[in-house]
């Protein structure tokens, strides 16, 4: 998910895993930064880092996908999904497959 640091419109674009960017929007740090050009100074997983996850996220773009997106996707590869209970278990398994 894409985001800034509140208050800082013309701040550094920042890509975060969902988990990460929920907790930051939660806390209050930051702000969704949708509509924001790639090219405006996006940081793809510096937050990833930050948070504790160790090294940039996989070069994927599981992160972005919605949890229907992300179960037909599953489906659609033949990725067993029976045990996720949450959008991160599911982006496990389909990066585990």
């Amino acid at each position: 998910m894409r985001l800034r640091e509140k208050g800082k419109k013309d701040g550094p674009v920042i890509t975060m895993p969902w988990d990460a960017a929920q907790a930051a929007l939660a806390a209050g740090t930051h702000e969704a930064a949708e509509g924001a050009s790639v090219d405006e100074g996006s940081t793809p997983g510096s937050i990833t880092q930050q948070a504790g996850q160790g090294g940039d996220a996989p070069n994927d773009d599981l992160d972005d996908k919605t949890k229907v997106e992300l179960e037909q996707l599953a489906k659609e590869r033949g990725v067993d999904i029976g045990e996720a209970k949450t959008k991160a278990d599911i982006v496990k398994a389909l990066r585990a497959a």
